[in-house]
């Protein structure tokens, strides 16, 4: 005679295997680098699983985040480190990475990549903790900081920058300035200021802003 198998205990084996399944998914979810505290407009985001949402204020924004405004749109960011972006209409910007831990801000590394539009960023403890590791990328620059306030119009052709306070370096891409870096570039860099009260522009073909 074949044994039965107790329903009861297969039930209670199952229910155990996927609440430990569903655990160690809930593990590896990674924590939010931010949250939305305005929202105008249309805005939508994207996960890194590809995922779509609309953004609503107080949406929590993670690491691989895409942050796309229509015409009308208009999102404000507020980071854990206190750092706060404003994504402008017609702006689609990447949160490429978010390293910061409170107690050791100089392990502190921070990515953005703004794809289209327009954006303006103000420096939290990250960046003014490890502004080496500190970037904002366009189509066609690099752009580091020495703790600032500042604003990027991008296209696929053209970069242009402002700061309202504190410095920025601009760099066009090259061998020594990729994409993949992290940090100001050194090569055909501009150092930006607002005592400078200039608008620094770069396009596709140049060799320095």
């Amino acid at each position: 005679r074949h044994s039965i198998p107790n329903l009861r205990l297969m039930v209670c084996l199952l229910t155990f295997w996927l609440q430990c399944s569903l655990n160690a998914i809930a593990s590896e979810v990674a924590a939010p680098v931010g949250e939305s505290t305005l929202v105008l407009g249309q805005a939508i985001l994207t996960r890194a699983d590809g995922y779509r949402v609309p953004v609503l204020r107080g949406a929590r924004v993670h690491v691989g985040d895409r942050i796309s405004t229509s015409s009308g749109g208009h999102v404000h960011i507020k980071f854990i480190d206190g750092a706060l972006l404003s994504v402008r209409p017609n702006s689609s910007l990447l949160i490429e990475q978010y390293d910061y831990d409170p107690s050791m801000p100089e392990g502190s590394a921070v990515k953005l990549n703004l794809e289209e539009g327009v954006a303006r960023t103000i420096s939290g403890d990250a960046a003014k903790g490890a502004k080496e590791n500190f970037r904002l990328n366009t189509p066609v620059a690099a752009i580091g900081v020495r703790g600032t306030d500042f604003a990027v119009g991008a296209s696929a052709s053209t970069t242009r920058a402002l700061v309202n306070e504190g410095t920025i370096v601009i760099a066009p891409f090259s061998d020594s300035c990729t994409t993949a870096g992290t940090g100001p570039c050194a090569t055909g860099a501009l150092e930006l200021s607002r005592d400078t009260f200039q608008l620094a522009s770069l396009q596709s073909n140049e060799l320095a802003p």
